[in-house]
């Protein structure tokens, strides 16, 4: 079974993508392992993966850095090539191969859209973690220990280039809720509960 699980900077993702695969004993795919394994296998640098994942074409520098400003990481200079297509390729191959062997959990990358929206003979439980504005950044500030004013920087970032990204690739908009199966507002339930929730899905679905 593949769990998708789209969200908003600051709505938890990670921290729910890790309780819902610790449930069902799932492999999880966040940014960092996505990264690691697109870079054995394609032979990218892991710093341009960075810069590269969830992002729209770009128009120049800014653009460029975006989601990597937004995501607290740090910059890096990309090549003149930008691959993007083969990325987004070999991503949905990795997570295939991981549903091939198993449950994986998949935090972001355009979802259930990157999918092909429901693989043939694969289940899949897509869910949208969101919140208010205000509420992630001060989840935000707190987590980097950053000011609210960056906080809120890097979240107006973060979803303008995640929503362009989903848009330019998939013709998609990812907040409309018709592509889930469960949408939770983490600041309405609270993330405890949020959490138990989305455990309470993937275990339920889960063959």
């Amino acid at each position: 079974m593949i769990v998708s699980i789209a969200r908003e900077l600051g709505a938890g993702g990670r921290t729910v993508g890790e309780a819902v695969a610790s449930a069902i004993g799932a492999t999880l795919l966040d940014e960092r392992s996505v990264i690691t394994e697109l870079s054995a296998r394609a032979g990218f640098a892991p710093e341009f993966l960075a810069e590269r994942l969830e992002r729209p074409p770009s128009v120049g520098d800014r653009l460029i850095a975006d989601l990597a400003a937004s995501s607290a990481m740090l910059w890096f200079v990309a090549p003149a090539e930008q691959p993007d297509e083969i990325i987004i390729a070999t991503v949905r191959e990795i997570v295939m191969e991981h549903a091939g062997r198993g449950h994986v959990v998949v935090i972001g990358h355009g979802g259930r859209s990157m999918l092909g929206w429901r693989p043939a003979g694969v289940p899949v439980l897509a869910i949208l973690l969101h919140a208010s504005r205000a509420w992630r950044i001060e989840q935000l500030a707190r987590r980097y220990a950053i000011d609210a004013q960056e906080a809120r920087k890097r979240i107006e970032r973060s979803d303008d280039a995640r929503a362009r990204y989903q848009q330019h690739y998939f013709n998609t908009d990812p907040y409309d809720s018709r592509q889930y199966d469960l949408v939770l507002s983490a600041e309405s339930l609270g993330l405890p509960l949020t959490i138990e929730i989305a455990r309470l899905a993937a275990t339920s679905v889960a063959p």
